[in-house]
């Protein structure tokens, strides 16, 4: 059985179907020039207006840089008011803005990097005690295609590479018009369909993987969001996630200017800050993972005058709050909804605002406007009603493909549309959708995908590792949080949990993927064909967690 979405407003569901994100930019501007258009943690902000003419100067330095129409500029900053700035002079100039995490390394970017063929990189010069313009150097000597490095600087103390003033500090005495800003476009003919945004998934299936997405895409999976939820240009968006985040960069950079709404981005998450932040700016909506929804709630319940009566709603997704928590979160006057989706078939179902049934579960979903939804077999069979399938999606918001990947897209992404999302689903009584697992070996840590494959990988790089397996050990915050299991050369030798993440140190990764849990086994348990049986590996350290053993 398939299902679609429908709007819950009372106002014709328009996709803007014949309109490039550049086109989305210019009508929200002359809406609302003078209007706040992004805010930071910094206490920086600007207007509509400022934005488009910083965007005009940054596009006009990159063209005379070379930089041309669908060349890829990546964007390694936080959640700071320049990315803005930055993703429009893209859309000038019809560039592709890859947005990167800040906290990836040297081997994950130049994966990425090179993967893109990259011809700018935005980093900023410090960014939570780490100096990015020494491993920017580093990279553009290895990187071929990378020609121009900018350093964005907060402190204006001046680094060893071209800045963001240096591109946006204008003579005085020649300021750029509104009129000239408007005539930096790069000449390049962009469609709906032409390529936008590289958004490189978290690596749940090993190196990060390169989600491909048009204009097209990004603008109906964001109008379809923004009906579903009743989103609009009186609204101001709280996002804590970052910005180089599917959630960020979809719902609180792109979604907002399409709409014509106001951004309020925090870099560092701190559940005070963010509170402090919903207060002061009258925010009405956030979307974050769990473990941001969990650290507000209990910010709240410890005490404090945190004034958040201007939010509407809590959008949690990554992977859903549990009952518990929501319930404690309606109890303190704080609205939860879920939301699910994936990089590649961006948000697609959510928790609606008005229960459809009177035994409607309080986390179930239901398809936004304009997507077909499915539940079907390991054939692409549809299953009855109540049994368990995997959950495939279709709509003009599904992605291109996986960059420079035909036969892993293959994998994903049907001939005729379709894309499965690796995740087990039911189709409910009511006609509401419940995900109950995953197909995909994946740790789901604070709403990202952690790939067991990336972390066993390194750990058997160890010399001391004969054997490893990673899994998701239950956390009451996190989700859940890294296990590995090791089998040793030399049952003789010792391996403390220490050594490990030394050892993880020291390979130029993401902290978040580092194991958090260490068990030494004598053996790996495995299946006859030779598979480790990670269903008994979780079981075993659920136990322990159970039993007190795990400290």
């Amino acid at each position: 059985m398939v299902a679609e979405g429908n709007s819950q407003k009372n106002t014709v569901y328009a996709p803007m179907a014949d309109m490039t994100l550049r086109d989305c930019w210019h009508a929200s501007l002359a809406a609302n020039s003078e209007k706040t258009a992004v805010i930071d943690a910094q206490g920086m902000a600007l207007s509509y207006a400022e934005v488009d003419l910083l965007a005009a100067r940054i596009a006009r330095y990159l063209a005379d840089c070379g930089i041309n129409t669908l060349d890829v500029v990546s964007c390694q900053l936080p959640g700071w008011v320049e990315f803005l700035p930055i993703y429009v002079a893209c859309l000038k100039l019809g560039a592709v803005i890859n947005p990167i995490p800040p906290n990836l390394r040297y081997n994950e970017l130049k994966h990425i990097l090179s993967a893109c063929n990259s011809k700018v990189l935005f980093v900023p010069r410090r960014f939570r005690k780490m100096q990015y313009c020494e491993l920017a150097v580093r990279l553009r000597k290895v990187v071929d295609s990378l020609r121009v490095v900018i350093a964005v600087d907060k402190k204006g103390e001046g680094a060893v590479l071209p800045t963001f003033r240096d591109m946006v500090e204008e003579d005085v005495a020649t300021p750029m018009s509104q009129a000239e800003s408007d005539a930096v476009v790069f000449a390049g003919q962009i469609t709906p369909d032409s390529l936008a945004a590289l958004v490189f998934t978290s690596g749940s299936e090993g190196q990060p993987k390169g989600v491909m997405l048009s204009h097209r895409n990004i603008i109906f999976a964001e109008t379809s969001f923004a009906s579903f939820f009743q989103i609009d240009a009186a609204d101001t968006m709280f996002m804590p996630a970052p910005v180089a985040h599917a959630t960020g960069f979809h719902h609180g950079v792109s979604m907002p200017f399409i709409m014509g709404a106001t951004s309020v981005l925090l870099d560092v998450f701190n559940a005070a800050k963010a509170l402090e932040l919903i207060k002061i700016h009258r925010c009405t909506v956030t979307m974050a993972a769990t473990p941001f929804l969990y650290d507000i709630v209990q910010t709240i319940q410890l005490g404090g005058e945190y004034d958040f009566s201007s939010l509407r709603f809590f959008l949690c997704g990554g992977s859903p709050p549990n009952v518990p928590l929501s319930q404690t979160a309606e109890q303190i006057g704080l609205r939860v909804l879920n939301v699910y989706g994936s990089t590649e078939s961006v948000p697609h179902m959510g928790t609606p605002l008005t229960p459809i049934s009177d035994h409607m579960h309080s986390l179930a979903l239901c398809p936004m406007p304009g997507i077909r939804v499915r539940v079907v077999d390991r054939q692409g069979r549809d299953v009855p009603e109540g049994e368990e399938g995997e959950e495939i999606s279709y709509s003009p918001a599904v992605f291109m493909g996986y960059l420079r990947e035909p036969e892993l897209t293959a994998k994903v992404l049907q001939a005729d549309g379709w894309v499965h999302s690796g995740d087990l689903c039911r189709r409910n009584a009511d006609g509401t959708y419940s995900i109950t697992g995953r197909l995909k070996d994946i740790i789901v840590r604070g709403g990202e995908n952690i790939s067991s494959l990336a972390v066993e990988n390194v750990l058997l790089q160890h010399p001391k590792v004969k054997d490893a397996a990673v899994v998701g050990m239950p956390d009451e915050r996190l989700q859940e949080r890294i296990c590995a299991y090791v089998v040793l050369h030399d049952k003789a030798e010792t391996l403390t949990f220490q050594d490990v993440f030394d050892f993880f140190l020291t390979q130029d990764i993401a902290k978040q993927k580092f194991p958090e849990h260490l068990e030494i086994l004598d053996e790996m348990p495995r299946t006859a064909s030779g598979k480790v049986r990670k269903t008994l590996l979780r079981q075993w350290i659920a136990e322990k967690l159970c039993s007190g053993s795990v400290a």
